[in-house]
């Protein structure tokens, strides 16, 4: 007994078969994975959850569902600003390339303001808000988005806006 190999896409099955082994064939068919099979994306921030500008990373789980991380670090006037700001997106209308998004995570920033004196030892101050945001993303090789967006810490409610652009691997 012998057994034939037999491939759909990317799974492969192997079943027994009856043929002698002399008539066996091994059959296979190598394509590209499908757009929806590229799940990570590298991508630059305007404006959005980092701030004025961000380094972003999401991981798509799945179709309609993604997980991901803004990191930025802004100096202004000497003033230290990093931020750090985790995501859960939920994509619940689109197709495959063009989707609205809806997005929301913790947003962690630490401010450090040197001293310019030696009598003084400066300020550090650490907050956690909450960013939350929904928009357009066009996702192929290429990544693209603009939305609009709320932070929500303990001074209020601020309303702020995001562009990203970047690569989908």
């Amino acid at each position: 007994m012998s057994c034939g190999i037999a491939t759909a896409g990317p799974r492969v099955a192997v079943a027994p078969s009856a043929e002698p082994a002399e008539s066996t064939t091994l059959t296979s068919t190598i394509t590209a994975p499908p757009a929806h099979a590229r799940r990570h994306a590298l991508y630059v921030e305007a404006g959005g959850k980092g701030g004025l500008w961000g380094l972003g990373y999401d991981l798509r789980l799945a179709r309609w569902v993604s997980v991901g991380v803004v990191a930025s670090y802004t100096v202004l006037d000497g003033q230290r600003v990093g931020s750090v700001t985790p995501h859960v997106a939920l994509y619940p209308i689109g197709g495959a390339h063009h989707r609205l998004f809806v997005d929301a995570g913790p947003n962690v920033i630490r401010m450090t303001t040197p001293s310019p004196v030696p009598e003084w030892d400066g300020t550090s101050e650490t907050g956690v808000g909450l960013t939350a945001s929904t928009g357009y993303e066009y996702r192929n090789r290429f990544l693209f988005r603009a939305y609009g967006m709320a932070n929500a810490g303990p001074n209020g409610v601020t309303p702020w806006f995001g562009m990203s652009v970047g690569w989908v691997l």
